[in-house]
């Protein structure tokens, strides 16, 4: 019997996984957009040729996919669905409330950096922290409270009659944690979970015409207790009452 050369074999082995590789490849084609924009609570469908195929969010906190691949916005951002465990499809979140400008995030910063990056056209600068109030008649203003001379956590002052408009913006960019119906307070945190969290967002009623949003940096070596709330809310209040925002 005439022996088949070595290299002949390694030819037809080689043909023969390349042909299977390629079957393999065409099992997937996608036929819908692999740049999905969507807004919060939206959906979009995931069309693919293999019906077997599986699904995953790199970052459910943006948005979420189902085991049949329907797409759900969540929050504002980006991330990627991977289909078979690979990188396939990029989704964008985008805001449908965008009336509010949240505070520059200046956590442990001193009054000369505030100052370096907002301006010094403050309306108070005190121990209790700096003011600045606006011309908006949405937004009245942000006060950056001080704690032993450092930006200790951030309020946004906004009127009371947009209550509705700020619930949403907030639930566009954060999870809801708690909400009290009893005195309208509400939590939410930057994280699906706490023990992700790097940040606590609140939104009180201060008055009948004004409501705040308070930023405060969390972590679980450091939960926020209900003094830091109340030291919260009496620096807030000295600094509010000053300026005799109506």
């Amino acid at each position: 019997m005439k022996r088949i050369p070595f290299y002949v074999t390694a030819i037809v082995l080689l043909t023969l996984f390349a042909a299977c590789s390629k079957d393999d490849g065409d099992d997937l084609k996608i036929t819908s957009s692999r740049n999905v924009e969507l807004i919060s609570k939206k959906t979009s469908q995931i069309e693919c040729s293999n019906s077997k195929a599986t699904y995953s969010s790199e970052n459910e906190y943006v948005a979420t996919v189902s085991s049949t691949g329907l797409i759900t916005g969540k929050r504002i951002g980006e991330t990627y669905i991977d289909i078979d465990g690979q990188k396939s499809i990029k989704v964008s979140v985008t805001p449908v409330y965008t009336q509010f400008t949240e505070p520059q995030l200046m956590f442990g910063a001193t009054k000369e950096e505030v100052y370096a990056k907002i301006g010094t056209n403050y309306s108070i600068s005190d121990n209790n922290g700096i003011v600045y109030t606006t011309t908006s008649d949405r937004t009245r203003g942000y006060i950056y409270l001080l704690t032993d001379g450092k930006v200790s956590s951030i309020l946004m002052v906004v009127n009371s009659i947009y209550i509705d408009s700020l619930t949403e913006f907030l639930l566009e960019r954060y999870e809801l944690a708690t909400f009290s119906e009893k005195d309208y307070s509400v939590l939410y945190i930057n994280a699906l979970t706490t023990n992700k969290a790097t940040m606590i967002i609140g939104e009180q009623i201060y008055s009948s015409s004004l409501i705040y949003v308070v930023y405060l940096p969390y972590s679980n070596s450091r939960s926020v207790t209900n003094t830091d709330n109340k030291e919260i809310k009496q620096q807030a209040y000295r600094l509010l009452e000053k300026l005799n925002l109506k």
